[in-house]
């Protein structure tokens, strides 16, 4: 299971002492350059082992839903469009990103054409072709297949292939983020797909999801369930990675994992924030630290009282100490959040200040909204202003956020009952009782990853409120919806940025959600590990240029 040591092995014939000492001298030099004890490095050269917590659901990308999920499928499959280290979009499959300056995108905004490499081929040799891409769509959309997210592929009027190595995409109306969205690295990375592995556009039984194979660096050689993947070279791949050998090790948990980073049986490991600092500690092990587009907040049930009311909600904002819940809660990694777009991306509004602590600001809109002091509690018309706080239990982070909150909105004269509960009921629909999306709470922690398009981070129109879509806070605002539009009509990106800062502030206002932390990825490497540089959504996009020295 684990790919580690040299395979060295010991011969007999030795016939004298001298022979014996040079054998033992050469034998561990040997070993010493293959494991680099010396500098605390350790592993063999061009095998890597990465350990994952859990088993994907699948390895078929239009099927998975984890985050860990679609980046294993970045390993053997290739979308048209990536993102670069550096968060930028990049062409992959596709030969450049289409845009309106190079004729990609037509003035309309409507029609957006790919041109496809003709050097890109499948792992069996097959060439990738337009009418690869079209059946990934139409996979897709096929209702027998329990696709992760669909909804932005109904978006597209029609898909033609003029020719082998053109698609041809004609959407219902202008959109903005469609080349950042569709058949791209971003929220999901639908990887196209080779089509003659398939019998049909159903692809739920197909023998492809157990050994998938792509256009990407890799193919699946053996996935043993609850143990490890087993991913090898693709000898077609036009992006033909360093790594000889890669083995995805799966654990149970993130302690094993951490274990194994220990014991040096994995070479990577994303680690969590009670790792980071033991991590650090550890002599040998590298720790960086990646920017994510990734956003924890507390949600205002804007529809339920009293937070319903706006001042309620601005004095709920300044009575939480967002400085000491990055110091304690957070263990001092992440920087304070101030808008629900993080700085990873490039339409964050620097110009946004977090919210201050501010306890008298605070007391004085509970006074200005009616709730006064009674002794230790706040009341209006005879009842006393009680919020209940909704967290997954068995998120350690969410238990410590919610027993500081709850004492100091105490400290203002505001009750909190903390309310536990299993993930399962926690994102339930609101059919089922979900709570989040069944606004069943007045306060609650979430957290957000948005897509390589600022627009995925916007999720607070009026058509998507809660249970129909991601506003679980259900506020709804005109001007917001107006600048939404904008932003989507258009593909010049300084009035894009214009919109999107206009949201910014009146989602700020508004006091529509408490944005705490900017969370960022820490990972655990073997000093011998080169090339390991994630983008600010996924960590496994660049394994062509990974490699174990």
């Amino acid at each position: 299971m684990v790919l580690s040591g040299s395979a060295h092995r010991w011969n007999g014939g030795m016939r004298s002492y001298l022979r014996t000492v040079m054998l033992l001298a050469l034998a561990a030099a040997t070993l010493a350059g293959c494991q680099r004890v010396g500098d605390q490095r350790w592993g063999t050269p061009h095998v890597l082992r990465i350990g994952i917590v859990s088993d994907p659901s699948s390895l078929n990308p239009l099927f998975v839903t984890s985050q860990a999920g679609v980046d294993v499928g970045q390993l053997y499959t290739e979308t048209l469009i990536g993102l670069s280290p550096n968060n930028e979009l990049i062409p992959l499959a596709a030969q450049r990103v289409p845009t309106r300056a190079n004729g990609g995108i037509s003035s309309d905004g409507r029609t957006i054409t790919y041109h496809l490499r003709r050097d890109e081929r499948f792992a069996d040799g097959q060439p990738l072709t337009s009418a690869d891409v079209a059946f990934t769509y139409r996979a897709i959309l096929d209702p027998r297949n329990p696709t992760t997210e669909a909804e932005p592929y109904r978006r597209i009027a029609s898909l033609t292939t003029p020719d082998r190595y053109t698609v041809r995409i004609h959407l219902h109306q202008p959109w903005a983020a469609a080349v950042s969205e569709l058949f791209a690295a971003s929220d999901y990375a639908y990887g196209i797909l080779p089509a003659h592995a398939f019998g049909s556009t159903d692809l739920r039984h197909a023998a492809w999801n157990e050994r998938p194979y792509g256009s990407g660096p890799f193919r699946v050689a053996s996935w043993q369930h609850g143990d490890e993947i087993v991913l090898v070279p693709n000898p077609y791949a036009r992006r033909k990675p360093h790594v000889q050998r890669l083995t995805l090790k799966i654990v149970p948990d993130s302690n094993t994992l951490f274990m194994q980073v220990r014991t040096h049986a994995v070479d990577v490991a994303e680690l969590t924030d009670a790792d980071v600092p033991q991590a650090r500690a550890l002599t040998g092990v590298r720790v960086i630290e990646t920017p994510q587009n990734h956003t924890d907040f507390l949600e205002f049930q804007t529809q339920r009282p009293p937070l319903n009311d706006v001042l309620v909600r601005r004095a709920i904002s300044a009575a939480i100490d967002r400085g000491a819940i990055a110091r304690t809660v957070y263990r001092g990694l992440y920087p304070s959040a101030t808008t629900e777009i993080p700085p990873a991306l490039w339409a964050h509004d620097a110009a946004i200040e977090s919210q201050p602590f501010d306890p008298a600001r605070a007391a004085a809109g509970l006074e200005r909204a009616g709730w006064h002091l009674r002794g230790d509690e706040r009341v209006k018309n005879g009842t006393a202003l009680t919020l209940d706080f909704a967290f997954v239990g068995s998120n350690a982070t969410a238990q410590r956020l919610a027993t500081l909150v709850q004492a100091e909105l105490r400290a203002a004269g505001v009750a909190v009952t903390l309310k536990a509960y299993p993930s399962t009921l926690f994102f339930a629909p609101a059919a089922a009782g979900g709570i989040d999306r069944g606004g069943r709470f007045n306060l609650a922690y979430d957290d957000w990853y948005g897509g390589a398009d600022p627009e995925a981070s916007e999720l607070y129109t009026c058509d998507q409120r809660a249970p129909a879509g991601p506003n679980s806070e259900r506020w709804c605002s005109a001007a917001y919806d107006r600048l939404f539009a904008e932003q989507a009509r258009t593909t010049d990106r300084t009035a894009r940025k214009r919109a999107f800062a206009g949201m910014q502030r009146l989602i700020g206002a508004n006091a529509v959600a408490d944005f705490l932390v900017y969370p960022a990825a820490f990972t655990a490497l073997n000093p011998a590990v080169s090339g390991y540089t994630p983008n600010m959504l996924y960590a496994f996009g660049n394994s062509q240029d990974w490699d174990v020295r």
